[in-house]
């Protein structure tokens, strides 16, 4: 009688091992979409000034985008546009903690006339 308890004890507690880790796949998956989405509307912008933005999805899910120039000095580098790397960091909570996603992308956009 005590190894089938043990036994079921253990199956018990891989079932409640497995619920954990869905679940914080999911949240994963989740602010990966998030930040995703918020990428794909930054980046679809016609005119891109050089402010960083932050907002939030939802309740649980905060996003900051900073945008840093990048500097080429080789000569191979096209006088006539900038470099741009901009960084999204998604905050979104899994169990009593808060967890970040990082998404960084490049763009290239055409200087404007002075």
């Amino acid at each position: 009688m005590a190894i089938v308890g043990l036994g079921v004890v253990t199956v018990i507690e891989v079932f409640s091992m497995g619920l954990r880790l869905e679940t914080a796949s999911a949240a994963r998956t989740d602010a990966v979409a998030y930040s995703r989405q918020v990428m794909d509307t930054l980046l679809i912008r016609k005119s891109f000034d050089m402010r960083g933005d932050s907002g939030s999805i939802g309740r649980t899910h905060r996003w900051q985008v900073d945008i840093q120039p990048i500097r080429d000095d080789t000569q191979l580098a096209t006088p006539n546009w900038d470099i741009n790397q901009i960084t999204l960091r998604m905050r979104y909570p899994d169990g009593e903690r808060d967890k970040l996603v990082e998404i960084k992308t490049l763009r290239i956009q055409k200087k404007k006339n002075q």
